[in-house]
């Protein structure tokens, strides 16, 4: 009698355990999947640290999800350069977009803030002043549609000259090839230099036959491009950050059941955090190349930064007058405390 009460009771446990498991299974295959689409414009020819963080995201999602959120990488521009994803990303047709800040001001006209020059002191700074600030901006990402989910500091425009330039003086009607943007433009005219906007693919030969005496651009674009081939210096202004930065689009970010939701966006921080950390081992590794290249640092005065910051007053103005005081000075402010 004891053996059979025993043997109903082991049946008992099995079967319920089997029961546990076929409820567990069904609720799993009944849990929702997803294709993500992640876009980006840039290219994937070399292990940058956008592109490594590209397939971090990928692996992770693929890991946690257990197959139930697929990521699909479309860079080098497969889907579009920055407008048109961007554009696709609005629709739905493009579920995430990964890119700078600058591309995205016709969308979020409130990113302008980042054209002041001058901001941050380095990256360290940039990140702990934009973990704070970026909040003020999600709800204009959302009034275009877009989840913003990543905000991350990944390098600054440095000058690049065939002279040195170690005070301001050195600056007044140097040639200096910028992008068509007139934030930029304004803040090296209030230097006295002249700034020239300019196609980038006529930028080397215009170095080379002297047309411009000097070019900004972050250290993988003066490297890649081989700039140092026909500039002698590097100065270390700093002047405009580079914020790299993940949006989905919002109608579908907000379908996925809320646990998906916040393994999304816990997963995004960690790959921020990577991005972040590998952007600035990589930014070392690229500095001693172009040093080894012949290019000569000029680590710029305390002089020569306060001159700097001077001139980007005019930019801060213009900005205010754009986009409203409250969001440049909130800014401000975020930089502030983060400097301390």
């Amino acid at each position: 009698m004891r053996r059979a009460c025993v043997w109903l009771v082991m049946v008992g446990l099995v079967m319920g355990i089997l029961t546990i498991a076929g409820v567990s299974e069904r609720a799993n295959a009944s849990m929702p999947e997803y294709t993500l689409q992640l876009a980006g414009a840039y290219s994937s020819a070399q292990p940058t640290p956008r592109v490594l963080a590209a397939k971090f995201f990928q692996e992770l999602v693929d890991k946690r999800f257990g197959g139930k959120v697929k990521v699909e990488l479309y860079l080098d521009t497969k889907l579009g350069g920055d407008r048109e994803t961007l554009e696709g990303c609005q629709a739905g047709n493009i579920a995430m977009v990964s890119l700078t800040t600058a591309p995205m001001v016709g969308f979020v006209p409130k990113l302008a803030v980042f054209d002041i020059a001058m901001l941050f002191d380095n990256l360290d700074v940039a990140k702990k002043a934009l973990d704070t600030f970026k909040t003020k901006l999600i709800p204009d990402y959302e009034k275009a549609g877009f989840k913003l989910l990543m905000f991350t500091p990944i390098s600054f425009r440095e000058l690049t000259t065939k002279k040195p330039v170690t005070k301001l003086e050195d600056l007044k009607g140097l040639k200096i090839r910028t992008m068509e943007n007139k934030y930029h433009v304004a803040f090296w005219k209030a230097l006295g230099a002249n700034p020239t906007p300019l196609n980038f693919a006529e930028l080397y030969i215009a170095l080379q036959q002297g047309i411009v005496d000097a070019q900004e651009n972050p250290y993988d674009v003066i490297w890649g491009s081989k700039f140092y081939e026909v500039q002698k210096y590097l100065v270390h202004t700093h002047h405009i950050c580079f914020i790299f930065t993940y949006v989905m689009n919002k109608k579908l970010f907000e379908s996925m059941p809320a646990d998906y939701q916040k393994m999304l966006t816990d997963t995004v921080n960690e790959v921020s955090d990577y991005l972040f950390e590998e952007s600035k081992k990589q930014a070392g590794a690229m500095l001693a190349e172009l040093k080894s290249k012949g290019m000569e640092v000029v680590e710029i005065t305390p002089e020569m930064k306060t001159g700097m910051r001077e001139a980007a007053k005019t930019v801060v103005k213009m900005v205010k007058d754009a986009v409203g005081g409250e969001i440049v000075d909130d800014l401000l402010l975020a930089v502030q405390a983060a400097s301390k």
